[in-house]
């Protein structure tokens, strides 16, 4: 029965290794003004400022293309703020080739909750796209 249960966790910490990701640069990650800060109408018709406020990447390598995994912090900014609203926020991230042929995409579409009294909300959104080796990655609002 020791012998069992010794095979099993050598085969259990052996196996472990495998799932060691190498590490990589990150392609070149972009995003165009126009898409970068926009404003759009809450829920109660007020107009609310979007735009990033900061994006962190780790990639790896993954069979023939980097697997990118991105923290997108998306923040809201309202004049406005003597009631409770929701603005929709739709965010996109797209990796394209060499001819800047899609790849990859991955969007996110939520309605963020603006606290009556809160000025400035920010929230962060995670993403997982895959990059070709030599791609670049486009990240947008809309």
């Amino acid at each position: 029965m020791i012998k069992v249960f010794i095979i099993i966790l050598f085969l259990f910490f052996n196996s472990c290794s495998t799932f060691k990701k190498e590490i990589v640069q990150c392609p070149d990650l972009i995003a165009p003004k126009k898409a970068a800060e926009i404003i759009v109408k809450s829920e109660n018709k007020v107009p609310v400022y979007l735009g990033f406020r900061g994006v962190k990447t780790f990639c790896s390598r993954a069979d023939e293309y980097i697997q990118m995994e991105l923290s997108v912090n998306i923040r809201a900014i309202r004049n406005d703020t003597t009631k409770e609203d929701y603005v929709p926020v739709n965010i996109t991230v797209v990796s394209v080739d060499l001819n800047e042929k899609e790849f990859d995409r991955d969007e996110f579409n939520y309605s963020q909750f603006l606290l009556k009294g809160s000025k400035i909300v920010d929230r962060e959104t995670i993403f997982d796209i895959k990059v070709p080796v030599a791609g670049q990655v486009i990240l947008g609002i809309r």
